[in-house]
Formats: structure tokens, sequence, C-alpha cells
């Protein structure tokens, strides 16, 4: 299992991830709102994944997945979004996102989507 930061704008969004997480048998390491908290976070628990919204204050979620990958090379990251639109999706890949999570999510498709990351397989 995996330890997990949650990066989202929206607390209920937070707190339900992280309710599945937990039942999935992950640990969620931190949480943040914004891609600046994201970045600092990502830094002080070293998380096995990232979690990450696509629209959020401050810093999107696409320059802060470039962020992350500068800092953190191995640490993974799934985007959580609303917007399924192929152009999104192949632009986070793009940008070196290992997983998609679509808004509004269930509990079997999240943690479908960490362990498939976890594991290796990457899109």
């Amino acid at each position: 299992m995996g330890k997990v930061l949650l990066v989202d704008d929206s607390e209920l969004t937070r707190y339900l991830l992280s309710q599945i997480l937990i039942s999935g048998g992950h640990e969620v390491v931190g949480e943040a709102s914004d891609g600046i908290e994201a970045l600092q976070k990502v830094r002080e628990t070293s998380p096995d994944v990232v979690i990450l919204d696509v629209i959020m204050p401050k810093m999107r979620g696409p320059e802060t997945l470039e962020e992350i990958r500068k800092i953190s090379p191995a640490t993974r990251v799934i985007i959580c979004s609303g917007d399924h639109q192929e152009h999104t999706i192949r632009d986070v890949v793009k940008k070196g996102a290992s997983g998609f999570i679509i808004k509004p999510f269930k509990k079997e498709a999240v943690l479908q989507e960490i362990n498939s990351v976890l594991a290796g397989q990457v899109p």
C-alpha cells in the first residue's frame, strides 16, 4: 500500500478521497488546497503518489505536476478532474501523470487506479 498526498481545493473532495484510500489500506500523509502548498507537502512527506486536482487557486494542476516531476521524479501523480476530454488527459500524461480519476469518482475506480499506478501499470 502507498503513502498518498491529496491535493484539491475542495475540502470535501479531500475528505472523501481520504476515507476511500484509508479503507483500501493506503496512508494519507498530507493534504493541500493549492499547488504551492502541494509542492511544500511533497518535500515534507515524500509521498509515493499525489492525487492532484486540475483547477486550483495559485497554481493549476498541470503546472504543479511539472514542478512535482522536478523536485521528486519518483513520485507518481494521479490527476483527479471532472474534465475528462481527450486533450486534457493527453496534456497531463505528456507532463508526467501516471493516472487519471474522473470526478465524480467511485470508490472502486479510485482504488483500482491507485493500485494500478503503485503496481507500475502506467497508461
